[in-house]
């Protein structure tokens, strides 16, 4: 009886750690709370939130506007990359990006796909 224990458990074992390596911590089209310098590991990459910024533009009439942008440092493989997400001048749209040869969107503030706000430290990755 033991044995037929041991011989059930271990498909389990590696069903386990097949599927949780592959997966990764967190996954994509889900809301996924970040913080500053957290690597969030998605099945393709790890993505670490690296904090914000501010640039002012100066336009050709004189006027200027700040815009903030947020910084996330992608690594996977032997690629790493950085994007950064800005609502410009207040269009809350996601940021696509190509990492991996594979197509995504970064959402901040709002999702699209999910239909829904998110509050500042949140965000969702979308693989397209």
């Amino acid at each position: 009886m033991k044995n037929l224990k041991t011989i059930m458990l271990i498909p389990l074992v590696f069903i386990s750690f097949f599927c949780s390596a592959k997966g990764g911590d967190v996954n994509y089209d889900s809301v996924v709370t970040f913080s500053k310098g957290e690597a969030l590991k998605f099945p393709d990459f790890t993505l670490e939130y690296n904090g914000e910024r501010s640039e002012k533009k100066e336009f050709p009439n004189g006027n200027s506007f700040t815009f903030r942008y947020y910084d996330f440092k992608l690594i996977g493989g032997n690629e790493t990359k950085t994007i950064s997400w800005s609502s410009g001048t207040g269009v809350i749209d996601p940021l696509p990006f190509e990492f991996g040869g594979s197509k995504y969107e970064l959402e901040l503030r709002n999702s699209e796909k999910l239909s829904k706000k998110l509050d500042e430290n949140e965000l969702v990755i979308v693989k397209k």
